[in-house]
């Protein structure tokens, strides 16, 4: 059985060649998007074994995505193929400094229709993680039942629950987004928030220690909040919180799936058993890598690139 499995949908994503505004862009190139699976080949370039839960179209942007993330060694025995509902997909702006807009195409998709009827017990009571984003719910109530599905299956077998909020502002709004993932909150071992999800949730300028303070005494035992640049704050309840702070990155090229890259690195530090911070300062050392390359996926460094990166260390092939 894998270490991790994550459930969620990951889309086709055509992306604009050039910067600017998509309404004069004539050329895309396809690429895969999905934060869960973006998270199982983190982990799996970290040298852990993830497994994926997901469905797809029966058609050519669903195998697309079959073959590629089978490619990166992420277990699939647990992707549907529909031949009712059609793969997602959406496009992606380009803009500069790294940001990007995105225009979504995936209502009525195939994942979208998954329920908890569709979950193999035995195959998530076998990990030691399970992986889940506030994307998933917000697909679909039949996905929010899924959810809470699965948390259900790793609270009766033991398996540790990490939870990305992950928000999506085009998939819903923010208050029915609040409504539904706090009582997730409450149930997850780690929620890994970025600034800008708690900010969407709660309002702009919040003050970070105050919002971690809420979010303990909401009933979250170890939250680690993405901060970008900044790196994360470490906060574990009862305990002091850590700051633990990233190199920066002067030019990034592309920080969309810089929130997912951190996960996989965090992850694949909780299952060698090292302490938050120590899984924080490797999480931060995957996402700096990750944002100075193209893709959310392409872009995941290996353990070898990880530990070069960390070292300061420069290989020279010739």
């Amino acid at each position: 059985m894998p270490e991790l499995v994550t459930i969620g949908e990951t889309s086709v994503v055509f992306v604009a060649k050039k910067l600017g505004k998509m309404r004069y862009s004539t050329e895309f190139e396809i690429r895969p998007g999905g934060a869960e699976a973006t998270v199982a080949v983190g982990l799996v370039r970290m040298g852990h074994s993830a497994g994926w839960v997901s469905r797809l179209g029966n058609d050519e942007l669903g195998y697309y995505l079959l073959s590629l993330i089978r490619g990166e060694g992420v277990d699939v025995s647990q992707v549907d193929m529909s031949d009712t509902e059609q793969t997602a997909l959406f496009l992606r702006e380009r803009l500069p400094g790294g940001k990007a807009r995105h225009f979504y195409y995936r209502a009525g998709s195939a994942f979208s229709t998954m329920d908890a009827g569709d979950l193999d017990e035995s195959y998530i009571a076998g990990a030691g993680i399970l992986h889940l984003t506030g994307i998933t719910p917000a697909l679909s109530d039949s996905c929010l039942r899924m959810v809470q599905k699965a948390i259900e299956i790793a609270k009766n077998h033991h398996v540790a629950i990490s939870f990305d909020p992950n928000i999506r502002k085009k998939l819903w709004d923010c208050a029915r987004a609040r409504e539904t993932l706090e009582p997730i909150f409450k149930q997850a071992d780690y929620i890994l928030p970025g600034i800008e999800d708690l900010e969407a949730l709660y309002g702009p300028n919040i003050d970070e220690l105050e919002i971690l303070r809420y979010l303990h005494n909401l009933g979250c035992r170890n939250v680690v909040m993405k901060l970008g640049s900044r790196g994360a704050l470490v906060g574990p309840f009862g305990e002091k919180p850590t700051y633990v702070q990233s190199k920066p990155v002067e030019h990034p090229v592309d920080l969309m799936g810089a929130g997912d890259a951190f996960a996989a690195g965090f992850l694949s530090g909780l299952l060698e058993h090292s302490s938050l911070v120590d899984a924080a300062e490797i999480g931060n050392g995957v996402a700096r890598i990750a944002i100075q390359a193209l893709g959310n996926i392409e872009s995941l460094p290996t353990r070898q690139e990880l530990e070069l990166e960390r070292s300061n260390k420069t290989v020279v092939d010739r």
